[in-house]
């Protein structure tokens, strides 16, 4: 059974995990040497390396605990002190790395990992089995379609707020993502003090 609201409150978890606003300044100093043709085909190459690795994580996520025999409650664990680490980096800066260091492929250093980092592949791995392939799977293409749509008008979205404004709403953002590992930090840690 597919719960809509677990998908809906997962899909704003990931998205604001995910944080494309605070990636905005890194993208744009890839793109807005490029006229707007080339910056949108290289927005859609991006956006598709990143529905491929949300889709990988959503349905293989389970399998890789088994494989390695790591427990839910371990990875929950793990999950919560790698997106404090995010928090905490995001709500110093502002923003996500600051440069992107890119030569002729630039669709992994803005797909991975200033979009699906570290933080979004372990929830995609704990939520494949806390709540089920098929709802992880349907809460990762909502929260793409959030991101595709904040990565296709960067350029709108900047020039509107400004860049002063998305580093405070990146900021913003780095606290919601430090509840939520603190939410994964303590859940884990009761199940494992429950195995005991």
């Amino acid at each position: 059974m597919v719960d809509l609201w677990t998908v809906i409150w997962l899909s704003i978890q990931l998205f604001a995990i995910m944080d494309p606003l605070a990636a905005i300044p890194a993208l744009l100093d890839v793109i807005s040497p490029l006229n707007e043709r080339d910056a949108l085909k290289l927005i859609n190459r991006a956006s598709i390396a990143i529905f491929l690795l949300l889709t990988i994580f959503s349905t293989i996520g389970g399998y890789i605990l088994f494989v390695f025999g790591i427990s839910i409650s371990s990875l929950r664990i793990a999950a919560g002190v790698i997106l404090m680490a995010t928090a905490i980096d995001t709500l110093i800066t502002g923003h996500k790395p600051e440069k992107i260091v890119a030569g002729e492929y630039l669709i992994v250093p803005i797909a991975t990992p200033l979009i699906v980092g570290p933080g979004t592949m372990t929830l995609l791995i704990a939520s494949s089995r806390l709540y089920g392939i098929l709802s992880t799977v349907m809460a990762s293409y909502m929260a793409f379609i959030y991101t595709y749509t904040i990565l296709r008008f960067s350029n709108k979205i900047t020039r509107l707020a400004g860049k002063t404004f998305i580093q405070g709403l990146g900021r913003f953002m780095s606290i919601i993502i430090a509840s939520f590992a603190v939410e994964m930090f303590i859940g884990g840690i009761k199940e494992f003090i429950a195995t005991l």
